[in-house]
């Protein structure tokens, strides 16, 4: 057993960043992953100027660009056949562009410069265990690439391991408290671009047509782009059954999206996921805290999970780091972390689930769209980039005169109207209402935004390993005592459901 002052599980977004922002201190990080990189893994590898700029304060940003990404510095939202809104982007910081590169590149760039900056990061290691002393998470039990069981103890362990994470796992923060079932699927290929040199190959477009969303953003290095459908999750399993005839039919269901990649070549393989449950858990108790997906994860429709895992890793690190070496102190930190968290994420969230109801495009955002054609300065690309929030885009006024225009442009239809635009208005205001009150683990349910019938599957079971089999401590805490259980003052609920489990969805790919 060694001491360290930080264990971090998962080397990718999250646990780069946060080793990079305690290394940076002089804190004594050592950072675990299963995987060898570069290493692939499911994403839609958006990176908005929130995103860019976080790759910039760790010190991997010309290493990123140095992989030859096309800078998209435009974005085309189509609604339907006659509704085209194109914009810039607007500026976040110093950046005023959107990046898309492939995780193993980019992942890779990551692990180097987080070691770059005196993090031990160990490729090729399981984690088995976290390790408790007097109710406090003390560190942590792995396998190593050799197969030994080795144990690290650490005055903070951070999960950044992911959806499935195993640290949540074992700190009984595994079940969300909230959560929403979204109707999306995710199905989408790499391609060289056959609009390498033009305009389009610096806009990342995207289309809105019946109940499906479609997108193209260029990546890296070029000529590469992804091509992406976001329909009905039933699209998925079609997909998988039948990769080619599935994609064709998108391309009729699309026509815009189709004539975007028509002529494309060196087309890869179809990748899909149909797992897209968007939730939080409990993130942060004694000596522990969740990171990236593994606290709070959204649909990957607006394309804001790479900007908020790394500045959830960036800011755990920056909260923790002076107070690592007084308990009070840092548990203390740790739970504001997570209730900034909460507010940062809290408006993606909802918009993303908003996005993921499978129903025709909303006549009240058409005309909202319809108004800002002709105008090519940053509008409603800001919702996207998290330079506003969408309750600052799409303010009340502008709903309600999207509302009115909708019916004047469909006057028989006037009651349809109204009947879709009242409870999108009613969800709407529930939660600029929420965000005002920033109630603590809050699990009362936004109607129209939070879906029901959601499932998660049971708690992973610890290795049946002699070698591996957990201390007393260990056994005892993994049920909660001074952990996740302990009752949070002004939480709606104690945390104690979050280690309540249910059935087993699908499996996918996190």
């Amino acid at each position: 057993m060694t001491d360290h002052d930080v264990v971090i599980v998962g080397s990718r977004l999250a646990g780069t960043t946060a080793a990079s922002a305690l290394a940076r201190k002089g804190r004594d990080v050592v950072v675990l992953d299963r995987a060898r990189f570069p290493s692939d893994t499911l994403s839609t590898h958006v990176l908005f100027g929130g995103g860019i700029e976080e790759i910039r304060r760790m010190g991997a940003f010309e290493r990123i660009a140095a992989l030859d990404p096309s800078f998209l510095r435009e974005v085309e939202l189509h609604f339907g056949p006659d509704v085209k809104v194109h914009e810039r982007w607007g500026a976040n910081g110093r950046s005023d562009y959107v990046l898309c590169v492939p995780r193993p590149e980019q992942d890779a760039v990551l692990v180097d410069v987080a070691r770059g900056h005196g993090a031990d990061v160990r490729e090729g290691c399981e984690l088995l265990d976290v390790l408790w002393r007097a109710g406090r998470a003390a560190g942590v039990r792995y396998r190593d690439p050799d197969g030994d069981v080795r144990e690290l103890r650490a005055k903070l362990v951070i999960g950044a391991d992911g959806r499935r994470s195993t640290v949540a796992a074992r700190v009984g923060a595994w079940r969300p408290y909230r959560a929403s079932r979204n109707g999306r699927g995710l199905v989408f290929r790499y391609l060289d671009d056959p609009q390498a040199g033009t305009r389009l190959n610096e806009t990342l477009s995207q289309w809105r047509d019946g109940t499906s969303i479609c997108m193209v953003f260029p990546s890296a290095p070029r000529p590469r782009a992804v091509a992406l459908v976001m329909g009905p999750a039933a699209d998925v399993h079609r997909a998988r059954r039948d990769p080619d005839g599935a994609w064709a039919e998108f391309l009729r269901r699309h026509p815009g999206f189709a004539e975007r990649i028509a002529g494309a070549t060196n087309v890869g393989k179809l990748r899909s996921t149909a797992d897209t449950t968007a939730y939080f858990r409990p993130s942060s108790g004694p000596g522990w805290a969740l990171a990236g997906d593994a606290g709070h994860f959204k649909d990957p429709i607006i394309g804001q999970g790479q900007r908020d895992a790394l500045w959830m890793g960036r800011t755990l690190g920056e909260a923790a780091e002076p107070v690592l070496d007084d308990p009070a102190a840092l548990d203390a930190a740790l739970r504001r972390w997570e209730q900034e968290r909460d507010q940062e994420c809290l408006s993606a969230y909802h918009f993303a689930n908003n996005e993921t109801r499978i129903q025709p495009q909303s006549p009240v955002l058409v005309e909202i769209a319809r108004r800002a054609q002709g105008r090519h300065d940053p509008d409603l690309g800001d919702m996207f980039a998290r330079i506003r929030d969408q309750q600052e885009v799409l303010t009340l006024p502008r709903l309600m005169g999207g509302a009115a225009r909708a019916i004047a442009r469909h006057p028989g239809h006037a009651r349809d109207v109204l009947r879709s635009a009242l409870p999108d208005l009613r969800t709407d205001l529930a939660i600029r209402a929420e965000i005002r009150r920033g109630r603590f683990r809050s699990t009362r349910p936004i109607a129209g935004s939070e879906h029901p019938g959601w499932t998660w599957p049971a708690t992973p079971r610890r290795p049946t390993v002699d070698a591996c089999a957990p201390t007393p401590a260990a056994t005892a805490a993994a049920s909660g005592p001074g952990g996740p259980t302990t009752p949070v003052p002004g939480a709606d609920i104690p945390a104690t459901s979050a280690a309540t489990p249910s059935p087993t969805p699908e499996q996918v790919p996190a």
